[in-house]
């Protein structure tokens, strides 16, 4: 119990034993029959409240709802307390203990309310929430603490009910002409159209009928034989997805963290985007540290998207002790990348032989940082830039607090 209930409580009974030594007094002074029924009747009364509370503080019903799941950074987050009073008397004073975080930080808040609820009454509390920035936000009912009607007296019910709202990121089309740059070789695909042919004989998209001017190499003899006329084989048309979007949680020493996995949320995703509505498919990965694996998502359709981006706000970031690019080595030994696209915020030499070892034509490190509040070379020394060109890395720095103002004037090799 707070200092301050306490206190109010402690006043009320205060005031009740004063009332109650004064009428007793009087009882005394006067001796009549009636003073001693009220003097009596004044005693019993706390009796009857606590077991009056008590009652129905095993009746008290509260659940706690959301009116929405999904939010975008900065709306409202209307949620509903839902308080069930099934008795004939009516509750006059109940106290709601409710916490809420963002699943990126540690840091919780606390919200307070007092309500009063009719006899045989369902009541509802909206209590509006929101936050800054992208996340899930987790919301607790605490307990709740149910008060006689002269508050004397006080009964705490534990409820640990939770429920949690995705906050999400923000993300937009970048410029078409960024992606000008990007390499358009096909490397090995295990992916293939399903709407149309191509020419990878490793793959069989359909078998037809023959037609005039098909090529006599695409004659399935086999099934031609069988069914007694000439049936073509249409071969598969590879999809390239050949460029690896990569993100890097790991978060950097001393640096406000919910702004920082809002900045690469809304810097990869709007990226991965771009890439979407420009027609590119690629793979957008990250590591989750949980389950010891990295996670990749092929994006191909606006679904894939939004499964990236409800894996990234159930994943926590790491220390900066975790490699995750070797993990996606060690995971994915074979695979070679038209275009490496890698975001962090961890100073790029830490990560310049796992970058190396990656089989990529071109490798391109998009650093996050809050470059206007530190200028200067700290954050590039000439000997950084130069060990990553000598293996073929492009270094590009966005600020954390502009996100889209330096996103708009990146260029992809």
């Amino acid at each position: 119990m707070k200092k301050g209930t306490g206190n109010f409580m402690l006043r009320n009974l205060i005031k009740y034993l004063v009332a109650l030594a004064a009428v007793g007094l009087l009882s005394i002074l006067y001796n009549t029959y009636y003073m001693g029924i009220i003097f009596l009747t004044l005693a019993a009364i706390p009796f009857f409240l606590f077991a009056l509370l008590s009652y129905l503080y095993g009746r008290i019903k509260v659940e706690l709802v959301s009116i929405i799941h999904v939010a975008k950074k900065g709306e409202v987050v209307p949620i509903s307390v839902q308080i069930d009073n099934p008795t004939i008397f009516p509750v006059s004073h109940i106290k709601l203990y409710l916490t809420y975080k963002n699943s990126y930080s540690s840091e919780k808040y606390k919200k307070n309310f007092i309500v009063s609820v009719d006899a045989n009454t369902k009541a509802s509390v909206i209590c509006n929430l929101y936050s800054e920035y992208a996340g899930n936000l987790e919301i607790t009912l605490n307990s709740i603490r149910i008060y006689d009607y002269m508050r004397i007296f006080s009964l705490k019910k534990q409820k640990k009910a939770e429920l949690a709202v995705a906050i999400l990121p923000i993300y937009y089309e970048l410029p078409q002409n960024q992606f000008a740059y990007l390499h358009s070789n096909i490397v090995e695909s295990d992916y293939y159209s399903s709407v149309k042919s191509g020419d990878d004989p490793s793959e069989v998209f359909a078998i037809r009928e023959y037609r005039e001017g098909d090529r006599q190499t695409r004659i399935h003899w086999k099934l031609s034989r069988k069914l007694d006329q000439l049936m073509i084989k249409d071969f598969s048309d590879p999809l390239n997805c050949s460029v690896l979007l990569f993100v890097d949680l790991s978060i950097p020493d001393g640096i406000n963290r919910m702004l920082f996995m809002d900045s690469i949320l809304e810097c990869a995703l709007s990226l991965s985007y771009s890439f979407l509505l420009a027609g590119q498919l690629h793979y957008f990965t990250w590591y989750d540290e949980k389950h010891g694996a990295s996670r990749r998502i092929r994006i191909d359709q606006e679904k894939d998207l939004f499964e990236a981006v409800d894996g990234l706000l159930h994943v926590a970031p790491y220390s900066s002790s975790i490699d995750a690019l070797s993990a996606y080595q060690a995971e994915y030994p074979k695979e070679q990348y038209s275009n490496l696209i890698f975001i962090t915020g961890e100073q790029p030499r830490r990560r310049t032989e796992a970058l190396s070892l990656l089989k990529a034509m071109t490798r391109q490190v998009i650093y996050l940082g809050d470059i206007d509040n530190q200028p200067g070379t700290k954050y590039f020394p000439n000997e950084v830039i130069r060990r990553l060109s000598d293996t073929g890395v492009t270094l590009t720095s966005v600020d954390t607090n502009h996100v889209q103002r330096d996103m708009e004037q990146l260029r992809l090799d």
